[in-house]
């Protein structure tokens, strides 16, 4: 066998970068599968796998193929430091007993997960992913589960149904309850209940089509059909989805900064239990604190005494030194999102001590440090949109800066720093803000295991102080 039978086993879907993977296999859990689209993810997950296996003369070897890559010409600088980091700590296991299927989600079946992973369906202790989010995003245009790619979670549906994991854990945007969406529902003349009808009964409805839905507790068929415009209406069909397949289930918006990640970060997540076993919410280990510096402040939730979240500076450079721009100065140096327009009302620079904003996809490859600020001027060509103007209207301020490199964005999504990230800048940026910080997965994955009556087996990665 691939894995030690005793171990949670763990099939991840649009596994990315691996982040719900590293944070999952930290709490206890074996990944057997993961599965991606993207081949430049597919390359960070296999050669992280390959990399702890090398010797010395392999990993020279490895690393010039590396360096021959279109995205480093002309960086010398970037190739020492990748060098630096990665091996410097090439000795994790993660992913180790993983096979890495590079597919379409929509053409893998249940047979290609149970032959890779040598297991039999409902052998599987968890199925864990997350759909592409753009659709739901409040940073994208909203949309709902009608789009292709908000279609994609049929597909999360479909192998919970066919593979019947002890567990499901499904992740993905806040924007999934902002999101509105119709919902369609009808009248169970037999239970005398209202009932929502399936996606596919939902769409054959609102395409006026003739079709006939039942009662899913009792097979009668409902009567008046409406469409109700609901807010949180995706989020209610995802779920409803999965209940359909026999789990319980549970969801929550949970913020990575609450449990240790110097970013604040709000992800969903939805967990299904085919056996009705309680499963209890991780309790935060960090709480916000007000303004001031954090490193000097602490928060009281109950009788419990919270550190207050994890800041920038704290960080990133704990010793206030940049290996650019020297020692920094916290009352004057900013996190800055370049080029990037935004309302008044929603800031391009941050202050190094608080936790980092969001780091998302399409943001990770923009955010800099300037170590003096950034002048106002600057400010208001990114804020302009507001009133008829567009940033390209006036010349750009000079801004003394530094983009964050791949080390400083992996930390700020507390991934491990030596994690090897295939392909260009931006996507390997791409690669890092799509992710999920491991270790608000592992908070998560804990209490799976804990509500499985599964202790962890003490080899985790210990979280940040």
């Amino acid at each position: 066998m691939r894995h030690r039978r005793q171990d949670p086993s763990l099939v991840s879907l649009f596994a990315g970068a691996g982040g719900l993977d590293l944070g999952l296999e930290n709490a206890g859990f074996t990944t057997v599968v993961a599965n991606e689209l993207e081949a430049h993810a597919c390359e960070t997950l296999r050669a992280n796998q390959l990399l702890p296996s090398l010797g010395p003369n392999e990993f020279e070897a490895w690393f010039a193929e590396q360096a021959n890559q279109r995205c480093y010409d002309g960086a010398p600088k970037s190739l020492v430091e990748l060098r630096r980091r990665i091996s410097a700590g090439r000795r994790h296991s993660y992913l180790r007993n993983a096979r890495i299927i590079q597919c379409d989600i929509r053409k893998l079946g249940a047979n290609d997960i149970c032959s890779a992973a040598e297991i039999r369906r409902a052998e599987l202790f968890m199925l864990a992913g997350g759909p592409p989010c753009q659709p739901f995003s409040r940073a994208g245009k909203r949309e709902s589960v009608e789009v292709a790619d908000g279609r994609l979670f049929l597909e999360f549906v479909r192998l919970v149904n066919e593979l019947k994991p002890r567990w499901f854990l499904f992740e993905n945007v806040k924007g999934l309850l902002l999101t509105r969406t119709d919902v369609v529902s009808g009248s169970c003349p037999s239970c005398n209940e209202t009932r929502t009808v399936t996606f596919d009964e939902r769409e054959c409805h609102l395409q006026g089509e003739d079709c006939k839905p039942r009662c899913h507790v009792c097979g009668k068929g409902l009567t008046a059909l409406r469409a109700s415009n609901e807010r949180g209406g995706s989020l209610d069909i995802i779920v409803q989805e999965f209940e359909r397949t026999g789990y319980s289930c549970a969801w929550r918006v949970l913020n990575a900064a609450d449990f240790g990640a110097p970013q604040i970060r709000e992800r969903l997540f939805l967990v299904g239990s085919r056996d009705n076993e309680r499963f209890s919410w991780p309790q935060p280990t960090h709480g916000e604190t007000g303004s001031g510096d954090a490193s000097q402040l602490s928060l009281f939730t109950g009788a419990h005494k919270l550190p207050p979240w994890r800041t920038m500076i704290d960080c990133l450079w704990p010793k206030k030194r940049h290996n650019v721009f020297g020692r920094l100065d916290p009352d004057k140096a900013v996190l800055w999102v370049k080029n990037v327009v935004r309302p008044h009302d929603e800031p391009v620079t941050w202050t190094l001590r608080r936790a980092a904003p969001t780091i998302g996809a399409h943001q990770a490859a923009k955010l800099a440090i300037a170590p003096k600020g950034v002048p106002e001027a600057q400010l208001r060509r990114q804020q302009w949109h507001v009133l008829g103007k567009r940033q390209g209207d006036t010349p750009p301020v000079p801004v003394v800066h530094e983009y964050l490199s791949d080390e400083e964005l992996l930390r700020l999504q507390t991934f491990p720093e030596n994690w090897y990230l295939f392909g260009t800048r931006m996507q390997r940026a791409f690669q890092i803000g799509n992710a999920v910080p491991p270790m608000l997965a592992q908070a998560v994955g804990e209490e799976i295991l804990r509500a499985s009556g599964i202790a962890h087996s003490g080899q985790r990665a210990a979280r940040h102080a």
